[in-house]
Order: C-alpha cells, then sequence, then structure tokens
C-alpha cells in the first residue's frame, strides 16, 4: 500500500487537512457554536503551518508545486555547498591541530613491531627483498661490478690482521667441530699406511738399523747372537707388536670424542695458541697473507660467482620464477635474510636511543603524511560530490537530516494549531 511509504510528517499534515475539513463540516453544521468556530480556526492553521513548513523544507531540495522563485536551493547552491563541505572537512575534521593531537596519542612503534613480528608480515618482507636482490643484481653491469668487488674483497684481506684470521678461522673451525674431523682424517690416513705391510718392513729395517748401531765388540755380539738363538729377541714380532700398537692408536684418535681425541686436540689447540702468539709467527702469517692475497685468483673467483648468481637469478624461459622451488643457494640466502630481519626487530627492542630516534622518524613521517592527507581529502571529496546528480546530492543531504527535517514539518502543524488557538482566544475576548 502507498500508505505504508508515507513518513510521519506526511501523514500529520493529511491528518490536518482531514481535521480542517472535518471541522469545516462541523462548522456548517453549527453555524453559530463558539466550539465549532474555534475548532474550525486551530484546525485551519495548523494545516497552513504545515503546508507552509513543507513548502520550506521541499524548498531546499526541489521545486514545489514547480515554483522557481527561490527553491531548489541545494541544487542551485551546489558548487557553494561544496566548497563549503571540502572547507568543512579539512578544517573541522582533518584540521592541522587535531591531526598532531591523535598522532600523539597513538603509539606507532610498538603498533609497527607487533606488525613487524608476525610470520605472514616477515614472509612478505624477505620475498620483497629476494626481488629487490634480484632486480638490484640484474641490473648491474657485470663487468665494472666485478671491479669492484674484487678491488674490495682485496682491501679487506689486505686491512685484516693475519694473526686475528688465524685465531678465527682456528675459533671457526673449533665451533663447527671441523678440527676434530680433520684429525679423524688425517689419524684413518695414517692408519690406513700403517696396516700396510711396508710399514712393517720399515721398522724391521729400523730395528735392525738401531741394533747394529749399538751393538760393538765382540761380547756384545756374542751375547745378540746367544739371545737370537735361544729365540728371546725376535725383530719381526717386535716390529709387529708396534704396528699394531700404532694402529690402534689411530683408531682411538680417528673415534669421535674418545679421550685420546679430545687430549690430543687439547695439546694441539695450546700448542696452536702459543705459536701464534709469538713475535715471529706473526710476521710469518703477514707474509704469507700478502703473498697469498697476491696468487690467489681473486678477479676470476668473483667473475664466477656473478656469474652464477645470475644464473640462478635470471628468470626461466618457461616462464617459472624462482618462487616455485628455492635452490641451495637462494635457501641460503633466505635464511641470512631472516637472520638479518629478526636481529634488526632485537636490536630495535634493546637499543633505547635507536628506538627513540625510530620513533621520531615514524611521527614525523607520519605527521607529514597524515598533512599531506589534509589537501588530498577535500580533493577526494570534491571530486565525489561533483559527480553526484542534483537528485543523488539532494538524496545524500535528506538521508543525513531526515528526521530533524520531518519534525519541522510535523512542528509545523502543531505549532499552527497552538498559534491558531491563541489567535482565536484572543480575537474573542477582544469582540467581549
Amino acid at each position: 500500500m502507498i500508505w505504508r511509504h508515507w513518513n510521519k510528517a506526511d501523514k500529520t499534515l493529511l491528518a490536518a487537512g482531514a481535521v480542517f475539513f472535518f471541522s469545516l463540516a462541523l462548522r456548517l453544521a453549527y453555524p453559530h457554536s463558539l466550539l465549532a468556530e474555534g475548532f474550525q480556526f486551530c484546525a485551519e492553521a495548523a494545516l497552513v503551518g504545515g503546508i507552509a513548513d513543507w513548502f520550506a523544507v521541499t524548498a531546499l531540495f526541489r521545486k514545489p508545486w514547480g515554483i522557481s522563485y527561490h527553491t531548489a536551493i541545494l541544487p542551485r547552491r551546489r558548487d557553494a555547498f561544496i566548497k563549503a563541505s571540502v572547507t568543512m572537512v579539512q578544517k573541522e575534521f582533518f584540521s592541522r591541530r587535531k591531526i598532531i593531537l591523535h598522532l600523539e596519542k597513538l603509539h606507532v612503534l610498538p603498533m609497527l613491531m607487533t606488525w613487524l613480528r608476525e610470520a605472514s608480515t616477515q614472509e612478505q618482507m624477505l620475498h620483497r627483498l629476494m626481488h629487490f636482490l634480484r632486480d638490484f643484481l640484474l641490473a648491474q653491469n657485470e663487468e665494472t661490478q666485478k671491479k669492484l668487488l674484487t678491488e674490495r674483497l682485496r682491501r679487506s684481506l689486505e686491512q685484516l690482521p693475519a694473526k686475528e684470521l688465524i685465531s678465527k678461522c682456528g675459533q671457526w673451525l673449533s665451533a663447527k667441530g671441523r678440527d676434530r674431523e680433520a684429525l679423524a682424517h688425517i689419524a684413518r690416513h695414517l692408519r690406513a699406511h700403517a696396516a700396510a705391510p711396508e710399514t712393517k718392513q720399515a721398522i724391521v729395517r729400523v730395528l735392525t738399523d738401531y741394533e747394529q748401531e749399538k751393538v760393538q765388540g765382540p761380547w756384545s755380539l756374542f751375547m745378540v747372537g746367544l739371545a737370537e738363538a735361544m729365540d728371546l729377541v725376535n725383530i719381526e714380532d717386535a716390529a709387529a707388536a708396534m704396528q699394531e700398537q700404532a694402529i690402534k692408536l689411530l683408531d682411538e684418535v680417528a673415534t669421535e670424542n674418545s679421550p685420546l681425541q679430545q687430549e690430543l686436540m687439547a695439546v694441539l689447540h695450546e700448542q696452536a695458541k702459543a705459536l701464534n702468539d709469538r713475535e715471529e709467527m706473526a710476521r710469518l702469517w703477514e707474509e704469507l697473507k700478502q703473498e697469498l692475497i697476491d696468487e690467489l685468483p681473486l678477479d676470476k673467483g668473483v667473475g664466477q660467482a656473478i656469474d652464477y648468481l645470475r644464473q640462478e637469478f635470471t628468470p626461466k624461459a618457461d616462464g617459472h620464477s624462482d618462487t616455485v622451488e628455492l635452490t641451495k643457494l637462494r635457501a641460503s640466502l633466505w635464511e641470512i635474510l631472516a637472520d638479518e630481519y629478526q636481529r634488526c626487530l632485537a636490536l630495535v627492542d634493546s637499543d633505547a636511543e635507536l628506538k627513540k630516534s625510530v620513533e621520531r622518524f615514524l611521527y614525523d613521517l607520519v605527521a607529514r603524511s597524515a598533512l599531506h592527507a589534509q589537501s588530498l581529502i577535500g580533493v577526494i571529496v570534491k571530486n565525489v560530490l561533483q559527480r553526484l546528480t542534483d537528485e543523488e546530492l539532494n538524496r545524500l543531504v535528506y538521508d543525513k537530516v531526515e528526521p530533524d527535517l520531518l519534525w519541522i514539518r510535523m512542528n509545523g502543524s502543531i505549532v499552527g494549531s497552538g498559534v491558531g488557538l491563541l489567535l482565536f482566544l484572543g480575537i474573542t475576548l477582544m469582540k467581549l
């Protein structure tokens, strides 16, 4: 039914019209009745007030009854309305003072750190870093980068003290267990040689030579000959026993974390440290380091590394990107970036001065962005309002103030009836 689509003001105006016609009929039936006359006076004033307020409210948005004189105010003044709306948004809702006060209440850095610690954020950031590194690498001139990296690598090696380099290498070998692996490898290699028949023969020759060297004179020769005749001294057996004992020792040295291996490693570390602390060894290390730097084909190695990296990061011809399956190089690079990412977050948390600097930078960045957004918001509001038709603009404004406009129209009938009653009472009293 159409009645359902009528608002309260329309229903009130219709009721005022119905009451007016009822009062008119009542007046015609009782022409001399003071009550009927007063009722008609009030009903007429209520109807006039309701129609006047309906006309006033409708004239804001369109032309009531086709009257164009000072009607359809919003469509006719839409440019001024749009300008006023833009100014209101910029100066009231997005004023510099309100922006600054609001930003001071925000804790930007904790919010940012919480967001950066999320797993999805970390993965997204690492992907972006990987793509940035790939694009950066592919955009570089290969020959220029090879010369530059070779020269920097050479200068870095020359500036690094040889003693410190040897010490760091020893620490790295010890931390990774490579020193024990090397010792075990050497022990297994020596064990293979010790178990060979040639080793036993060599031991026999050494013992024989030692016997001939120590045994001099007739009496010594007689005693040695007597011992051999009685099988008290057998060089072959002694050589076999020595060979077997050497094999056992080498097996124990090759066994991981065996007591002999640990003891031998402690001795080697102690002697290596003492040797590295000697001044003549420091000079020797420096000379060896410089000779090694001069002889190393750094340019060739750097060039091969750059070629390999470019091949790894160059997109495949079949269209598959490097995110389909990471190679070992990319996986290692991903781990390095992930470690550095976490280290940066931990550094911001632990360094108070760095945290203050980051907070100042973020506050300045957000404040500048917000202030620049002030003019941008004005442009957006202006463009949006200008694209609206007159009907859409009317509906936009009307929907926001509809309850108040309806009450204005209803108050026209209510106030009109009240004023009509007062006027009727005044006129009646004046006639008395």
